[in-house]
């Protein structure tokens, strides 16, 4: 009787991960049917009798998806870079320096996650405005670039405080410079947390909508893929669900390249980074 117990616990958690599986599978291939799919009028479609690759050369032909996807990249990896720079430089100023305010300074960029994005728009379109910046590329990457990096640096934190501080000191006393500590030696031992900062920045970036939707309001060339996929449903293209399940599935690429690419250091850097958080 003993003996059953780890075979109905095994069978119970087996039975789960297969249910969850099911769950996060079915919108994806239901979105992949609807992508292919001939003669789509409406999400409410079933199995399509028929598919087709029409509904990707409708997207090229008949959409600027190439221009919103390349725009989405472009502000990703720059966000990215700039993010992992930035996110790099302040959290060892937080892990191993001591100045005078360094508690309140870290409370204030705990503080500007709490506070809600909707209600500082006004802010940020004003600032957009008064800088010139507005539907320009570069707004974006500054406003994405500055969020994201607030919210990493109370992740990457967490990692860094793990990283002995004895190992600072042997470089220093090798004659390392803070800088060359940090480039050097302290990098290379965060290179998870590194890419855990790469990719969700990258994420951030690449899928942020209503920033975008909000400054980018004039020519659909200039838009980001969130934005011009938004203008296939209720904008000049009407509601296409083939054409816009395509383009989401063609945007959804580049994400899963990059995670890919970088899994092994971002599972280790999730788990060992939420250690002293």
């Amino acid at each position: 009787m003993k003996k059953s117990h780890p075979l109905v616990k095994k069978i119970c958690v087996h039975t789960f991960l297969i249910f969850l599986a099911i769950v996060t599978i079915t919108p994806f291939a239901y979105i992949v049917m609807i992508a292919f799919g001939k003669n789509i009028v409406g999400t409410s479609a079933t199995i399509p009798k028929e598919f087709t690759l029409a509904n990707f050369q409708r997207l090229f032909r008949e959409t600027a998806f190439l221009d919103w996807i390349k725009n989405s990249l472009w502000i990703g990896l720059v966000t990215m870079i700039i993010s992992v720079v930035f996110v790099s430089i302040t959290v060892y100023a937080f892990s191993r320096l001591r100045f005078h305010g360094k508690q309140k300074l870290f409370q204030f960029i705990l503080l500007v996650q709490v506070f809600p994005l909707t209600l500082s728009m006004v802010s940020i379109f004003r600032i957009f405005v008064t800088l010139g910046i507005l539907n320009d590329i570069k707004g974006l990457i500054i406003v994405n670039s500055t969020l994201a990096s607030a919210g990493l640096v109370l992740l990457a934190k967490g990692y860094f405080d793990t990283i002995p501080f004895e190992i600072d000191e042997a470089a220093m006393v090798d004659g390392a410079s803070r800088l060359q500590t940090l480039i050097h030696v302290i990098l290379p031992l965060a290179k998870p947390m590194l890419a855990v900062v790469a990719i969700q920045s990258f994420v951030i970036a690449y899928n942020e909508y209503v920033i975008a939707s909000t400054v980018m309001t004039q020519g659909l060339d200039t838009m980001p893929l969130a934005v011009g996929l938004q203008s296939m449903i209720t904008g000049q293209y009407g509601t296409n669900w083939s054409m816009y399940c395509a383009a989401a599935l063609l945007g959804s690429l580049p994400m899963i390249v990059l995670f890919y690419s970088l899994q092994k250091y971002f599972i280790g850097g999730m788990t060992e980074g939420s250690v002293k958080l």
